[in-house]
Formats: structure tokens, sequence, C-alpha cells
């Protein structure tokens, strides 16, 4: 078994199996090292759309899969072009719980600049 994350991402890649992370902050995704990353602007918590939405998941699904073959190597980075109904603000302000990034960055602000630069302290 593969382990999970970052590392299992580069582990199926150096396989020679093309990975796609869907991320809502593609550039932090980017920046750790993720091999392929698809930015989504849509709600935390929700990139493939609101539960029991199969037609808007088999979507966000079909997009994803063709971004897969529009990037032919790793490090590449694309943006989704999809809309989703409602804006991404309010979803984020009905969070109980920051997710893990922000949370991170709001005790270690410093951080940021390293993400940037791709540091990922490995």
């Amino acid at each position: 078994m593969l382990p999970v994350g970052r590392t299992g991402a580069r582990a199926i890649e150096s396989a020679g199996i093309a990975t796609l992370t869907l991320s809502v902050l593609p550039a932090y995704t980017w920046a750790v090292g993720t091999p392929r990353v698809a930015g989504l602007d849509c709600p935390f918590g929700r990139p493939f759309g609101n539960p029991g939405d199969a037609e808007g998941q088999r979507a966000v699904m079909r997009v994803a899969l063709r971004s897969v073959e529009a990037i032919d190597h790793p490090g590449g980075a694309v943006q989704l072009p999809l809309v989703w109904r409602e804006s991404s603000a309010p979803a984020r302000v009905k969070l109980r719980v920051p997710p893990i990034i922000a949370r991170l960055l709001q005790l270690t602000p410093w951080m940021l600049l390293r993400f940037i630069r791709g540091e990922t302290g490995e």
C-alpha cells in the first residue's frame, strides 16, 4: 500500500500513473510539491459540489479528468473553469473549524513565504 498525501502522489507518479489533486488553495498545494494540481474556486469542504448533486459532481469529475490530459508532466497546475451557484465566501464563514492550512498559517504566518518558495521541510 502506498502512503497517503503528497508523498503518496509522488510515489504513484514515480510508478508512471498520473495523479491530480483538487485544491481550493492551489498555490499552496503546488508550492509543497504536489505533482499535478487543479484549482477550484468553490466552498471549502465541497470540491465536488453539494451532497446529493450527482450531476454537478459528475461535471467536476469530467473537467478534472480532462485537466489530467492538459498537464502532461509533474509540476503542472490548472484552474478548473467551474462556477458554483453560491459564492465560496459564505461557506467559509459557516465553518466551525478553519481548514488545516488556514489554522497553520494563523499559528505560524511566517510559513506562508516558505510555502510560496516551495520549502517543504523535507
